[in-house]
């Protein structure tokens, strides 16, 4: 099965995408989920003070998820496109086998052993919030009693977009730029609504527009050359700090200097500097601060785990209410230990061997 892309005219492959790995985008995953495991170690038991101060003025959690959206929907469109540059159309038969290959095997199995613990009695889980989380449905529900797939509604959310977004280009013929407005101006009336009752229920399912639909547009920016005008403005080392310093002042709960301009759409700011960042990061020079600070080796290896390092943290972060009997792997700093050992698990037992499974489809 194969589908001819909309913007198959002046399509340049930009350097990062001719890459074999794009600079720094692993470290950027290495970051997004050092955020979500900071926001969730809370809950242990014996948590370090100064963690659960980070957890009570920062804005952790979301930033991390953030983040992890602006990269899916950046790099995903950059692949598309760059199949769609070189090939002159994209095999959806293989892209979905790809994401199904990358997705399934480790998120099944994590669910398996929330299965099993159940089962046991060990753990506690909702049978619908669990049913949801297999369909991949949680963020259309908005699962949340069941604290143990409750992070499943980030990997519906990805898995919708993976199935709709490819689909979009195809049945939206030069119309792209259209359906970025239409997704932007239902979010801001998602937003502006979000507080009556019934009319906005399916929050979750909006949730991740926004960021997805920013990661995109970058992508598409690059290979439309859009800002090849103002690239050296956007790489300026003190348009790059200043990014920075924008999004550590964005970080404090109550918002720091930017407290006076909270408005509902105040995850749009964020979003977008994140989105710069990421800008910033990819195109950074091997000599800058950031480029090695984004691709040390630990970095770079927490990166390579951040998915099951995502799955399986809901474990053993996890308030002590979701299980019958006393979780020791909960308490700190045990339950850090655990988490990366089953992650790493995770990632050379059942991710890497089909990920050499997915890479003989390219």
């Amino acid at each position: 099965m194969a589908g001819t892309f909309s913007l198959n005219s002046n399509l340049t492959v930009p350097e990062i995408f001719r890459q074999k790995e794009i600079p720094s985008l692993t470290g950027l995953r290495a970051l997004a989920i050092i955020l979500v495991v900071l926001s969730h170690i809370p809950y242990a038991p014996n948590c370090p003070f100064f963690i659960q101060l980070c957890y009570k003025y920062l804005i952790l959690g979301s930033t991390g998820v953030q983040l992890f959206f602006i990269i899916s929907g950046f790099l995903i469109t950059g692949l598309l496109l760059k199949e769609q540059a070189e090939k002159g159309s994209v095999n959806f038969r293989n892209f979905y086998q790809r994401r199904a290959i990358r997705i399934l095997p480790a998120y099944f199995s994590y669910l398996a052993i929330i299965l099993i613990l159940k089962s046991v009695q060990i753990a506690k889980a909702n049978n619908n919030d669990v049913l949801a989380a297999a369909s991949f449905l949680s963020n259309v529900f908005n699962v949340g009693k069941s604290w143990l797939v409750a992070h499943s509604w980030t990997v519906s959310a990805e898995m919708q977009f993976y199935l709709l977004w490819p689909l979009a280009f195809v049945f939206l013929p030069s119309k792209y730029v259209y359906l970025f407005a239409v997704v932007i101006i239902y979010d801001l009336l998602y937003l502006q609504l979000r507080g009556i009752p019934y009319l906005f229920v399916f929050n979750y399912f909006f949730m991740p527009a926004f960021p997805i639909i920013f990661g995109a547009m970058l992508s598409v920016a690059l290979y439309k050359n859009w800002l090849t005008g103002i690239h050296n403005i956007l790489m300026h080392p003190v348009f790059g700090w200043t990014i920075v310093l924008a999004m550590i002042m964005y970080l404090p709960r109550v918002y720091g200097p930017l407290r006076y301009v909270k408005v509902s759409y105040d995850g749009i700011l964020q979003e977008l500097l994140l989105t710069l960042f990421l800008y910033y990061a990819v195109h950074s020079s091997a000599t800058s601060f950031i480029y090695r600070i984004l691709n040390n080796r630990i970095a770079v290896y927490i990166g390579l785990m951040s998915y099951s390092i995502y799955l399986w943290q809901q474990i053993f972060f996890a308030p002590l209410y979701n299980y019958s009997v006393y979780p020791v792997w909960t308490v700190f700093p045990l339950n850090v230990i655990l988490a990366l050992a089953t992650a790493s698990l995770s990632y050379n037992f059942i991710e890497k061997p089909f990920l050499r499974l997915k890479a003989k489809l390219k």
